[in-house]
């Protein structure tokens, strides 16, 4: 009975283009049938019509129901396919947030700080195992290695309570004024270095500070020079308020009450960075997303590095990389940081097996967040033929019908995985029909018949 259905389907599909086979029999066949980048995006939009639906009806929930405000952009398969703007970005003043908007990103700074050390291991300008106190011998810590840090397995003593209980001038602290304080008051190490895990804000100040006593360049202009401007990531940077060289673009952060908004001033903890800081937008952190696939701005070697678990002195795997958590998602590797700070909350999730990201910005401390990326994961997993219909669409696309026609082959052979959908591979044949791309059309075709006939 299934396979009636489907064949009722395709003789549907395939009555329906019949106006195009006079024409493609008659026309000479275009030699290029490469999609432009528009084309693809295009396509890819359109086999994920459902999914853009449905992520579409949880944002305007969220946005109704619990006062989400803020940016979200979801990518499948390394294609944008969903980007929208909800709410306030000032929800006093109702000014409404932009794309273009900028968020302060708060902890999902740390893998820009991790970045920068390693492109200084890359420049063969420190290793992993180099101590603390090599770079930063005014610490009181010479147990302490890059490593440790980068893990969060430092022990290092939070040094927040020094600013708050110590700092008394009328002017933001930085980082090199961290470090004084902890030189002066020598806090005692929570553990002994890579024995435990403990996230560590002190860390990430520290690997900020190591970066800009190596180079003598301020965190920003490091990033900005060796990150930011190559991968043209135009509206991203460093913002320090102990840095008066750095204008303030990024929008306020707002702590919701249980009606209307408190506006949250920067504090004397916006000074140092590293653990925070970087502020941007979502289409910069989409070529950030992008660029990480593409050996840019470092090699495979360094980025396998990011994405695998410290290990303590213990044999106690962490799932903490290089300024990236790391979780699995059905069996598939996810690297991801969220972020909180005065009234910050970011989220920054990569599915880096099938090349998917969740990115969702917001400036209050309402906390549907993790909540709302949980429900879009949930979309793009529970989609299961929607990847093997994107990807044998990219094969005959790419490759050609026979190597099409290979891979579904294969799929055949296991029952556990999914199999594409005719009715979108039948559209995106009407799809390419419609752009001129007729050899690639026919292919299409095609391997749908086959498909129906295997």
């Amino acid at each position: 009975m299934e396979l009636i259905k489907r064949l009722i389907i395709v003789a549907l599909l395939i009555v329906g283009f019949a106006p195009y086979e006079s024409r493609i029999s008659s026309a000479n066949y275009s030699e290029n049938e490469i999609l432009t980048d528009a084309e693809t995006n295009s396509l890819t939009k359109l086999l994920a019509s459902d999914v853009i639906y449905k992520i579409d009806s949880v944002i305007s929930r969220f946005s109704s129901h619990y006062r989400f405000s803020g940016n979200v952009l979801v990518a499948l398969s390394g294609t944008e396919i969903y980007s929208k703007s909800v709410g306030y970005a000032d929800p006093i003043k109702k000014e409404h947030v932009k794309p273009e908007t900028i968020f302060q990103m708060a902890s999902v700074s740390k893998q820009f700080t991790a970045a920068a050390i390693m492109l200084l291991k890359s420049d063969g300008r420190l290793s992993f195992e180099d101590s603390l106190v090599k770079y930063i011998p005014e610490v009181p810590y010479p147990a302490i290695t890059i490593n440790h840090l980068l893990h969060h397995i430092s022990g290092l003593p939070n040094y927040m309570y020094l600013l708050d209980k110590y700092w008394k001038k009328d002017y933001a602290p930085d980082n090199e004024d961290v470090i004084d304080l902890m030189a002066r008051y020598k806090l005692s190490l929570y553990f002994r270095p890579g024995s435990r895990y403990d996230y560590s804000n002190t860390g990430y100040v520290m690997l900020a500070s190591v970066v800009e006593r190596i180079t003598g360049l301020s965190l920003n202009e490091f990033l900005q020079r060796r990150i930011f401007r190559p991968l043209e990531m135009n509206s991203t940077f460093v913002y320090s308020t102990a840095d008066t060289a750095i204008q303030r673009l990024q929008i306020d952060g707002f702590r919701a009450l249980r009606h209307g908004y408190i506006r949250i001033k920067d504090s004397h903890h916006n000074g140092p960075v590293g653990d925070k800081g970087i502020c941007s937008t979502t289409s910069d952190l989409m070529k950030w997303d992008r660029a990480l696939y593409n050996d840019s701005p470092f090699n495979k070697e360094l980025l396998e590095m990011a994405f695998t678990p410290a290990v303590t002195t213990g044999g106690k795997e962490v799932p903490y990389g290089l300024g990236f958590r790391l979780r699995q998602c059905n069996g598939s590797k996810v690297v991801y940081h969220n972020g909180i700070w005065e009234g910050s909350r970011t989220n920054f999730h990569r599915f880096i097996e099938q090349g998917n990201t969740i990115i969702v910005l917001n400036n209050t401390s309402i906390s549907t967040n993790h909540e709302l990326v949980r429900q879009i994961e949930r979309i793009l997993t529970s989609e299961e033929n929607l990847q093997t219909t994107s990807k044998i669409t990219r094969i005959v696309l790419e490759e050609g019908l026979e190597a099409a026609l290979n891979y579904y082959s294969d799929l055949t052979d296991n029952d556990s995985v999914s199999r594409p959908d005719i009715r979108k591979l039948m559209q995106a044949a009407e799809y390419m029909h419609s752009i001129g791309k007729d050899n690639k059309a026919e292919e299409m075709k095609e391997l749908v018949k086959s498909m129906v006939s295997i």
